[in-house]
């Protein structure tokens, strides 16, 4: 059976391609959110300040919603279920519900000092911009990364086909 191409899709909803999206969103939100260990209470205080500064509660929530949605556009079949899926994210990925982690991870990345220098910053008009910026320039990031790898699939599948018959021709000299 030939490999399908990055565009194609089964036409149905499996509970493989709703795992695969639930742990692609998951990886990227621990990529950023994973526990910390003990870290100072002014730092904690100055990280959850450079939170609030930074707008993260909306920032997670378009995250989500955006990472959803680039999903969504690589396996339509999951389309009736964006709502059901959103939900569950809101629910367990809330800031909220996250906050106290995340303060602790920035608590544990900087310093002090540091963190009242990112402060300092992200108050100012250019940290502000980037604050505004930032879930947008993420997602064209995203995209262009997407669509290099679609534009080349055909490369890749020829260089898999490669592999797999010099690793069948190493399964037949044995």
């Amino acid at each position: 059976m030939p490999a399908k191409s990055a565009g194609q899709f089964s036409g149905h909803f499996t509970k493989e391609s709703l795992l695969d999206t639930i742990k692609t969103i998951l990886f990227i939100a621990l990529f950023t959110i994973s526990s910390f260990a003990l870290a100072d209470s002014n730092a904690i205080k100055e990280a959850e300040s450079l939170l609030s500064v930074m707008g993260m509660g909306k920032a997670l929530e378009q995250t989500i919603e955006q990472m959803l949605t680039l999903q969504l556009q690589q396996n339509p079949s999951l389309g009736p279920f964006k709502q059901v899926m959103l939900k569950f994210f809101n629910k367990h990925m809330s800031y909220d519900s996250l906050k106290d982690d995340m303060a602790g991870i920035y608590a544990e990345a900087f310093t002090v000092q540091e963190l009242k220098e990112l402060n300092a910053f992200y108050r100012t008009a250019t940290g502000q911009k980037t604050i505004q910026k930032m879930p947008e320039l993420m997602q064209k990031g995203g995209q262009l990364g997407i669509k290099r790898v679609q534009d080349n699939m055909p490369e890749l599948q020829q260089m898999i086909k490669a592999e797999s018959e010099r690793l069948q021709s190493l399964q037949e000299q044995e």
